[in-house]
């Protein structure tokens, strides 16, 4: 029996500013509402049909989170478990120069999100991909089936960007964002909230229970008939 993931509801807070600026893309208008394609019901993963899925035969997963939440290493154990297509933006835009320079001040490249969507438009309609990156408002609803938002505790996400090198304000800025659950609340407004998961990982446990979880997901899910 599927394990019901460790879903954690959050009432938004006070953004930040600052919060905001610590994401490197910039904000547009996101996609309309579209039906989710599964509901946490029971401890079971109940695949429900919606239209958007269009004739995919494989689901796509937008893995999100602040920086350091481990969506890079949960993604590649979950593309290696699935055979999934594993898609990191970060190193995509660097790939293709989908940016619009450098911005010496949060020390990232600028994400164009024109640029980005158009590359990845024909490969997000066959489906089969697992999306990574710490933004999600940007991306059209219905290329996704199933969005992760990843949390991790905040002195163990202190640690793990004090270890990348992240100076002083950017790791601030960071671990701000993830106090205020500023990813949770962008996915639940940019994507139906059945659709939205949060999981926690905070270490290896962590991980390879979020991959067997939506392993199983990947597994039981269908496309309209």
């Amino acid at each position: 029996m599927l394990q019901k993931p460790n879903v954690k509801i959050v009432q938004p807070h006070l953004k930040s500013q600052n919060c905001r600026q610590s994401f490197i893309f910039l904000r547009r208008n996101s996609s309309s509402s579209s039906e989710s394609l599964f509901n946490i019901f029971t401890g079971k993963c109940i695949v429900v049909m919606a239209q958007e899925s269009g004739k995919r035969k494989k689901p796509n997963i937008l893995v999100t989170g602040t920086p350091g939440t481990g969506k890079t290493t949960m993604s590649t154990a979950l593309a290696e478990a699935t055979q999934l297509n594993h898609i990191n933006i970060g190193d995509l835009v660097k790939e293709k120069k989908l940016h619009d320079g450098w911005d010496d001040e949060l020390d990232s490249y600028i994400l164009n999100e024109d640029l980005v969507c158009d590359e990845l438009e024909d490969i997000m309609e066959e489906g089969g991909n697992i999306v990574d990156y710490h933004g999600c408002d940007f991306f059209p609803e219905r290329w996704f089936d199933c969005v992760v938002v990843l949390q991790t505790d905040n002195s163990v996400l202190y640690d793990r960007l004090s270890k990348r090198g992240y100076k002083d304000s950017k790791l601030s800025n960071n671990v701000e964002c993830e106090i205020f659950q500023i990813l949770l609340e962008e996915a639940k407004e940019s994507y139906a909230e059945d659709k939205v998961v949060a999981l926690k990982s905070d270490n290896i446990e962590d991980i390879s229970r979020n991959v067997a979880t939506l392993t199983d997901w990947i597994r039981n899910w269908s496309i309209p008939v």
